[in-house]
């Protein structure tokens, strides 16, 4: 994407898994798409245990991969194979930074879907994708900054909740502009992309919610769910989200709400995922 600035030079972004290669050159063949997925039975179990997952609410079981294709269509289920894909190559390894990652990603996922279900707003499958994505660039920048498991908690704990910025400072780039790069890299839509390298800067994705487009939308989904989720204080030990301080007015005009309005909303959300987990 023009807008988004380079990766450092000493960072490499993961080359493209060779599944993602055998789904382009499936092109909108779906019965090929189908097979090709078949082909690789630990990540069909994967996708098809997260499409049956009860935050999609299907309404009936999908037990195959060409059924999945048939039903959801390939450009959801590209997505959700897509999203799958990092488990086994960005966040993979015993570094407790990444396991964190991928355990507050997919948390956030999961709340974006419910988030985008009850608000109306985004796709599903690419609110969950974006949410998977988002903080794919942090998995990198881990793997090439020895001391960027540090660095982030300091980010999380300034008060001006710039932390695009503060990593920009510190590493040349930042996770947000990573995680969009490499997003484009796999395929992934340009809307997906820009949503992922806005995330991190509030007045640019404030800007970007209050357009009503398909990118603010997401935005919106996004930035709900890291709030519900908590996570700088997974990810930071911070008790306060400040990021969240600094943009949660704008939102809650977006959405029509009181700040006690949106907490009510909160805990709806939450309500919906603990009988998720039950």
């Amino acid at each position: 994407m023009a807008e988004t600035e380079a990766a450092a030079p000493s960072v490499e972004l993961p080359d493209i898994p060779q599944v993602l290669l055998e789904l382009k050159d499936a092109k909108n063949d779906l019965n090929a798409v189908a097979q090709v997925i078949t082909q690789h039975p630990d990540l069909a179990r994967e996708v098809l245990a997260t499409i049956n997952a009860p935050y999609f609410s299907l309404v009936r079981e999908i037990k195959s991969a060409e059924e999945a294709v048939r039903m959801l269509g390939m450009h959801r289920i590209v997505n959700l194979t897509t999203s799958r894909l990092l488990r086994s190559t960005i966040f993979a390894g015993k570094d407790k930074l990444l396991n964190d990652l991928w355990k507050t990603s997919l948390k956030v996922a999961v709340i974006s879907v419910l988030v985008s279900k009850e608000l109306d707003k985004a796709a599903t499958d690419e609110s969950y994708t974006t949410a998977i994505f988002h903080n794919s660039g942090m998995a990198i920048l881990n793997q090439t900054n020895k001391d960027y498991s540090k660095a982030i908690k300091t980010a999380y704990f300034d008060e001006g909740g710039l932390i695009s910025e503060f990593e920009r400072q510190q590493f040349g780039t930042s996770h947000a502009a990573l995680g969009a790069l490499l997003a484009s890299k796999w395929g992934l839509s340009g809307t997906i992309g820009k949503c992922i390298h806005l995330h991190h800067d509030p007045e640019k994705l404030v800007s970007q919610i209050e357009k009503k487009d398909e990118a603010g939308e997401l935005l919106l989904v996004l930035k709900i769910a890291e709030q519900i989720a908590r996570l700088p204080g997974y990810l930071a030990q911070c008790v306060n989200n400040h990021e969240w301080e600094n943009i949660k007015e704008p939102i809650f005009d977006e959405l029509k709400m009181t700040e006690g309005m949106y907490r009510r909303f909160e805990a709806g959300i939450k309500k919906k995922l603990s009988e998720i987990k039950s």
